[in-house]
């Protein structure tokens, strides 16, 4: 028979301290693996950020020429119509004088 050195107690106590230790070992990994995953996450959220206020700028911009684009044609509208009102009104003068003197 082998004869243990050790007391029962102190037998359970190291079988509970090993099995604790197994439990610590095992969530430590696991937790190791979830903010693996989570600094992963993070990784792509911050990309997928980037991506989209670079597209958002681009857009701001591309909205800004428009309004510029579009106050330059509401310039040259208003400068045709006015062109196009002197040109009526020279015409009027013409015939009122051409009648004038008929």
């Amino acid at each position: 028979a082998v004869v243990s050195t050790q007391s029962t107690g102190e037998q359970v106590w190291n079988h509970k301290k090993q099995q604790l230790d197994n439990e610590t070992s095992k969530a430590k990994k696991q937790a190791l693996e979830q903010i693996r995953v989570i600094d992963s996450q993070k990784t792509e959220m911050e990309q997928t950020v980037a991506r989209e206020e670079a597209l958002l700028r681009q857009l701001v911009v591309q909205r800004d020429n428009a309004l510029t684009e579009y106050r330059q044609h509401q310039a040259s509208l208003k400068d045709t119509i006015q062109l196009f009102q002197t040109l009526s009104s020279e015409q009027e003068r013409k015939t009122k004088l051409a009648e004038a003197f008929s």
